[in-house]
């Protein structure tokens, strides 16, 4: 009976153990249903701009390991970011480490899509001739590698190898170099070249009317924060300016209703003495005869001239 219970012990802790492995497995190779790269040589610097887009399997459980390799001459990524369910491209934290040539740029993905970018030096030789190399090797397995390079608006005898499978004008009016290169397995290496000749040094993104809009750096997502947090500065200034002038009309409106209380309530008497001028000239009353108030009743002194308690002018009778 122990036999056989310690086996079906055994067996669960094994189906357990199968069970972890494959998540593991899963997480450190998400399978990308599509990554589309895009090569935009001289677009806002000198150099080549280099874009990842890519797209997980619906099926990969999320959050998710990604690494994706870059080389390790061009430094750090320009900007790294997931894009959230209503496309909006968000900066994402990663960590970086080299592994021989190779820049290793690794994130946990909470989202399906995410976006990296890169610039990697363009070469010109002296007759203004470009020539750039563009080697990808899979990270991860991908049902669809896609490509396209965007021809400079003022390149000539621009050349692609292993040419494009179309040349489209997009809405920006440049021309764009597809391919489709299909599925690519993991560690799988898809090379192409670009060259064309140009006798100026312009940038395509100076010549356009809108230019197309990169991932926000982390610059960009602070000048953003920027404008917003003005905006909310202003608000919360005017708040506490609105706070301020109710406090100070409360104070000085308490403040003289206060005052006119105590105005109100100061006894009659101040008045009857400062208008009662002719009342010194009148005679003091004979020392020792009881006097009283005709007004209140109350006691007076032999010499008092107005009542102490109600502030009335004596009669002397």
């Amino acid at each position: 009976m122990h036999g056989v219970a310690m086996k079906r012990v055994l067996l669960i802790v094994a189906l357990f153990l199968v069970a972890l492995t494959g998540v593991v497995w899963a997480q450190d190779a998400p399978t990308l249903e599509s990554m589309d790269i895009s090569l935009w040589p001289e677009f806002d610097r000198p150099e080549v701009l280099v874009i990842y887009r890519g797209q997980l399997d619906a099926d990969v459980a999320l959050p998710t390991a990604i690494e994706i390799a870059i080389p390790a001459r061009v430094g750090q990524p320009h900007a790294v970011a997931y894009v959230d369910e209503s496309g909006q491209r968000l900066t994402q934290q990663y960590t970086t480490s080299v592994q021989g040539d190779s820049l290793i740029i690794a994130f946990q993905l909470a989202t399906r899509n995410f976006q990296l970018e890169y610039y990697d030096t363009l070469p010109v030789d002296a007759s203004g001739k470009r020539t750039y190399t563009f080697s990808y090797t899979a990270d991860d397995p991908t049902s669809a590698l896609n490509l396209e390079v965007q021809e400079p608006p003022t390149a000539e005898n621009f050349v692609l190898v292993p040419p494009a499978d179309t040349t489209v004008q997009g809405n920006d009016g440049l021309v764009y170099y597809l391919v489709q290169a299909g599925a690519v397995a993991e560690g799988q290496t898809r090379e192409w070249t670009f060259s064309y000749l140009k006798d100026n040094s312009d940038l395509t993104a100076a010549g356009l009317s809108q230019p197309t809009a990169s991932i926000p750096t982390a610059a960009t997502p602070g000048a953003t924060a920027g404008v917003g947090n003005s905006t909310v500065w202003i608000f919360l200034v005017a708040f506490v300016a609105l706070v301020g002038v109710g406090v100070t009309g409360y104070w000085l409106g308490h403040r003289t209703q206060t005052s006119s209380q105590a105005v109100q309530s100061s006894p009659q008497r101040q008045k009857r003495r400062g208008s009662g001028g002719g009342a010194q000239a009148k005679q003091k009353p004979a020392a020792g005869k009881a006097r009283f108030c005709h007004q209140c009743g109350a006691d007076l002194r032999s010499d008092s001239m107005f009542c102490h308690q109600c502030g009335t002018l004596v009669r002397d009778e």
